[in-house]
C-alpha cells in the first residue's frame, strides 16, 4: 500500500542532512535509527579512536535526530554484554536508556519512542 507524501532519506546519522526532509515537507512523521557499528576489541587494547567512532554514530547520531514518531533500531548486546564489545555494548545500552528517557519526556505530547532490540539468530 502507497502512502501519498512518503519520502525516504537516506543519511549519516552523525549530519544534519535528514533536516532535507523538513524543509521540503515540513515535519518527520517516522523516525527510524538504524544506523549501527561495530569497532570490536577487548576494551584494554581499546584505541580512543575505535570508542569514538562507535559512540559517535551509534549514540550521538541517535541525538541528533530524535524527532516524530520514533523507532530506535538497537541490540540484545545492550541489554546482555559481550565480550570484545565494551564500545558497542555502552552505545547500544545508551541507545536503550536513551529512549527510555526520551519516552517518558515526549509521552504526554503523544509522540511514541521504543527500540527494537535485535539479536543473532541461528
Amino acid at each position: 500500500m502507497e502512502m501519498p507524501f512518503n519520502y525516504c532519506l537516506h543519511c549519516h546519522v552523525t549530519q544534519l542532512s535528514y533536516l532535507q526532509v523538513v524543509d521540503a515537507w515540513g515535519t518527520v512523521d517516522v523516525l527510524i535509527n538504524n544506523a549501527g557499528i561495530t569497532r570490536d576489541g577487548l576494551l584494554m587494547r581499546m584505541k580512543k579512536s575505535q570508542w569514538q567512532e562507535v559512540i559517535d554514530l551509534n549514540l550521538t547520531g541517535l541525538f541528533l535526530c530524535t524527532q516524530g514518531r520514533i523507532i530506535n533500531i538497537t541490540s540484545v548486546v545492550g541489554l546482555v554484554g559481550n565480550a570484545g564489545q565494551a564500545n558497542y555494548s555502552a552505545a547500544k545500552a545508551g541507545v536503550i536508556g536513551f529512549t527510555k528517557s526520551v519516552a517518558k519526556e515526549y509521552a504526554s505530547r503523544n509522540i511514541n519512542v521504543f527500540t527494537i532490540d535485535g539479536g543473532m539468530v541461528m
